[in-house]
């Protein structure tokens, strides 16, 4: 029997004009589908009704992925082992980047299964685009440490090496820290090191932010509970 393919479907990063986030291929592609893997039904359900799913939830078949360990695989891809297409939907953005997604990748092919990603939004490359920073060497972070003596060596640590090395560095940090956050870079860092926050990226009311840290201080601006990117460069831009 032939195996279904691992299908990587991208998420919304905001729900407003949520089609319009995605090409007509990726869309054709998704609907196609009767088979998912996802973080979390109720919002996957959500996700896929924005995107005009022409099928009843009812005869679809939906596996919550964080139910499940990494040792339970066989059992997550099951259905492309019995060849079905199946989908792996991100809660947002793009699966494997960022998302637990990305050990289910790994293991389907270590099975022999194909993998294919889609195209769509990912708030981190988005960002990076967007954050006039250098796209040519740059390190995603995920979350910073939480500790503030250890989130202070860290930023220094970064910064440094963003200074020798020209690196842009990108991290996240849960929305209603946010602001704690923004205090901790504007405590630590160099008055000219660059810092971008890329806010509610996709959103109507999305901003971009890209200011020194002393004009970050001048400002006096607050980004809230909303999604962000951070994004930090004390580097020079090579022409």
């Amino acid at each position: 029997m032939q195996k279904g393919r691992l299908i990587l479907i991208p998420s919304w990063l905001h729900e407003a004009n949520s089609q319009s986030q995605f090409p007509g291929d990726t869309l054709a592609v998704a609907h196609g589908l009767t088979h998912f893997i996802v973080e979390r039904a109720k919002t996957a359900r959500h996700f896929l009704k924005s995107i005009a799913y022409p099928h009843p939830f009812d005869d679809t078949q939906m596996i919550e992925l964080d139910k499940h360990a990494i040792d339970d695989t066989d059992r997550l891809l099951q259905s492309c082992m019995e060849g079905h297409d199946t989908g792996l939907i991100s809660e947002a953005g793009v699966p494997g980047v960022a998302d637990p997604g990305g050990m289910l990748v790994d293991a389907a092919h270590r099975k022999g299964i194909r993998v294919v990603p889609l195209i769509g939004p990912s708030s981190i490359l988005l960002a990076l685009m967007a954050s006039g920073m250098n796209g040519q060497r740059f390190t995603f972070h995920g979350y910073l440490e939480r500790d503030e003596r250890d989130l202070a060596v860290q930023l220094k640590e970064l910064e440094q090496d963003s200074s020798k090395n020209d690196t842009t560095h990108i991290f996240i940090e849960t929305p209603y820290r946010n602001d704690k956050m923004l205090a901790a870079l504007m405590r630590v860092l160099a008055p000219s090191t660059r810092l971008c926050a890329a806010i509610d990226l996709t959103a109507p009311d999305q901003q971009i932010i890209n200011m020194s840290i002393e004009e970050w201080k001048r400002s006096k601006k607050l980004i809230g509970k909303k999604p962000a990117v951070f994004l930090l460069f004390s580097g020079k831009l090579s022409t």
